[in-house]
């Protein structure tokens, strides 16, 4: 699979404009509900059938471990299946992806020497084991961001019946499939490869004169856009008014609309798709693919660390300009200043793309930030990954 990224920047810098290297009308109601119906609703049902059927099954050898594993063939094999004679996983075993993946197990050592015993009743000495698997916490985080997404275009969201539930206790290979179309989904729909996800990220954070010009029919549709997709201008605190209006605003996402859910599935796709992964296989690192595309295909773009003379920004006490500083603790040094029009400029073009991230706040981040700048705004760039640590716990909290 090739990113899409790598063709439709050579070709912006060609015509000027992303109208025409889409692929869709991102003006058009119809196209967003077509994207979540072919790309949303798949990862949506799949995440929604493992844990229903986690669930049920919890609850079923919870109730009665002994009655339900004599009496179904399908949950001997997934406590058993591909458990050899020294009581260890095989690799790819189902026993084993049962352990990880849904979050029951029983001890394979202890069955096997029991088995070994001859007059033994091996189940009146064997207890089933109910985890929690971080794959099941953040297939519950999809499950809120999809349904999110699903419901923004009013789809209706699907639900799971008993008979497929049932259909996966006869046959306990099949679940496997499903986390496969989660994997692979959130690899579809990530903005590495999917023009829908890259317009959504585009739109995050960056200036509106920027989007007004790197999307044309915007000038005649923003509203109907940002409607749609849940955008609002950025507030700043203490931001000088005069300056901040107009085309001279950030742009950033409503918290758990269209653009902000689609945004943070992309972040899953770059940062935590391994969790996804099958037995520790090897992951595609999105975000590097990403990342290196644009750095190859556009020599308009300078390296960060020339850009950006500092890694924080703090406003001024007339809310008109930005303070830059660089260092850590005692060496936190002030490197710049310049007006928030111009920090607007130079930022744009790597927000725009995803190579920055801006996170704007009045809580400064550390002590020696307040001692040396006193109480001001904030806006923090981040460069990528390395800058920002991503785990479950951003969604959990």
């Amino acid at each position: 699979m090739n990113s899409f990224i790598n063709r439709s920047v050579i070709e912006m810098f060609v015509m000027a404009t992303y109208d025409e290297v889409l692929g869709f009308d991102y003006t058009d109601e119809k196209a967003w509900k077509e994207f979540a119906t072919s790309d949303i609703l798949p990862l949506y049902t799949a995440a929604l059938r493992i844990t229903e059927f986690s669930r049920h099954l919890r609850e079923k050898l919870e109730n009665s471990f002994s009655d339900a594993f004599l009496e179904n063939k399908g949950i001997q094999k997934m406590l058993l299946g591909g458990i050899t004679v020294d009581g260890e996983y095989a690799e790819n075993s189902l026993a084993r992806f049962y352990k990880e993946y849904i979050g029951v197990y029983i001890d394979p050592h202890l069955w096997v020497s029991l088995c070994k015993e001859p007059g033994t009743e091996t189940l009146q000495h064997i207890q089933v084991h109910i985890s929690r698997p971080s794959v099941l916490s953040g297939l519950n985080t999809i499950l809120g961001l999809t349904g999110n997404l699903l419901r923004s275009v009013h789809h209706d969201l699907p639900e799971v019946d008993e008979e497929t539930i049932n259909s996966f206790i006869r046959e306990p290979q099949r679940i496997v499939g499903e986390l496969k179309r989660v994997y692979s989904q959130l690899i579809k729909i990530s903005a590495t490869y999917n023009y829908h996800t890259f317009f959504v990220m585009s739109t995050r954070s960056t200036p509106k004169f920027f989007l007004l010009e790197a999307y044309p029919r915007l000038k005649i549709h923003f509203d109907t856009v940002s409607g749609l997709l849940g955008l609002m201008v950025a507030d700043i605190y203490r931001v000088n008014e005069t300056i901040y209006q107009g085309d001279m605003v950030l742009i950033k996402h409503r918290p758990e609309g269209f653009a902000d859910s689609l945004y943070q599935l992309n972040q899953i796709a770059w940062h935590l798709l391994s969790t996804f992964a099958l037995f520790d296989s090897q992951v595609p690192p999105l975000q590097n693919e990403f990342i290196e595309s644009i750095q190859v295909s556009t020599t308009d773009l300078r390296p960060l660390n020339e850009v950006f003379e500092a890694r924080v920004y703090y406003l001024t006490d007339n809310g008109l300009n930005v303070l830059g500083y660089a260092g850590k603790s005692s060496y936190f040094f002030r490197t710049c200043e310049m007006s928030l029009q111009r920090f607007f400029h130079i930022a744009a073009p790597y927000l725009f793309v995803g190579l920055v991230d801006l996170e704007i706040t009045n809580v400064l981040h550390t002590k020696y930030e307040e001692k040396a700048v006193g109480d001001r705004t904030a806006l923090y760039v981040y460069f990528d990954s390395s800058s920002r640590y991503y785990s479950w716990d951003k969604w959990d909290s």
